[in-house]
């Protein structure tokens, strides 16, 4: 088991995040007409589709009923109203030194958290995990490679974790309880970053997760 916690590379995570897998199409509904629908497809291209008309990504209008346009995206169909979307989204904006800093709540106990596509788990120090409610001797033991050596840890189950409007239950954590590590900001691990797509333009990043 490994876990390289590295912190300040900037490279090495955008690099990262283009290994992620993608989502499918996503859209959003910006206005519903008597017979035309206006899209926001993939977070970019706007469309503007009549019934029976498909977009160049392949999203179909089916049709439109009591201001509930009816959509068929990738083989789905969906009823959605203006402002609705198929994904949550949440965005970031980087600290000087290029760090994604959040605030992220685990079993309701909100932290700082820095986004780390290096780190396997949620990773947490033994104070916040202590504040959390988390019995994490009773974890899988284990050593993990951090900026400051080998060091033990415990993986532990836990039962909610939410960044901005995102959240999931049952997400794998770890606890350092080495000396070193208890000063040290929660990492937002792949454990919970690969369930989201991220997207980074400049200072800011995005994550979003398909509400389907």
């Amino acid at each position: 088991m490994a876990e390289a916690l590295r912190r300040g590379a900037a490279g090495l995570a955008l690099a990262l995040l283009a290994a992620l897998p993608a989502w499918g199409t996503t859209v959003q509904v910006t206005s519903i007409g008597a017979a035309e629908v206006q899209l926001i497809v993939n977070g970019q291209n706007i469309r503007a589709l009549r019934i029976g008309e498909v977009s160049p990504e392949g999203v179909r209008l089916a049709g439109i009923q009591d201001g509930v346009a009816i959509l068929v995206v990738d083989g789905r169909t969906m009823s959605m109203r203006i402002g609705q979307s198929t994904m949550t989204q949440t965005v970031l904006t980087a600290d000087a030194r290029g760090h994604f800093v959040t605030t992220v709540r685990v079993n309701g106990v909100a932290v700082q958290g820095v986004i780390d596509t290096g780190a396997t788990y949620i990773s947490l120090n033994v104070a916040d995990a202590q504040r959390m409610g988390i019995d994490y001797l009773r974890g899988k033991q284990g050593m993990t490679q951090t900026a400051n050596g080998v060091v033990p840890v415990y993986v532990v189950n836990l039962a909610h974790v939410q960044v901005g409007d995102i959240a999931f239950y049952n997400v794998a954590g770890s606890v350092s309880v080495s000396p070193t590590a208890q000063q040290t900001p929660t990492l937002i691990g792949m454990s919970f970053l690969r369930h989201v797509e991220m997207r980074r333009a400049g200072n800011t990043m995005t994550l979003m997760r398909a509400d389907r």
